[in-house]
């Protein structure tokens, strides 16, 4: 099946409430810096905040595709 599936985008700017002029992005979370047993704040579902110029190492992004036999 090679249709495109649901993805959401979810919001394009996040609001900060301590500095609401701040010039944020919301990305969404699944990184490997925690485990998933204790640490909700990187699940997939998990949205976050960084600005635009962030470069974090375990901020990125991943490519899947479906393996031909």
């Amino acid at each position: 099946n090679n249709t495109i599936a649901n993805n959401p985008h979810g919001p394009e700017k996040s609001f900060e409430v301590y500095d609401p002029y701040a010039n944020n992005k919301t990305i969404r979370g699944g990184s490997f810096l925690c485990h998933d047993d204790w640490c909700s704040g990187f699940r997939n579902s998990r949205r976050m905040r960084l600005t635009p110029d962030s470069s974090m190492e375990h901020v990125g992004f991943r490519c899947v595709r479906d393996v031909q036999p």
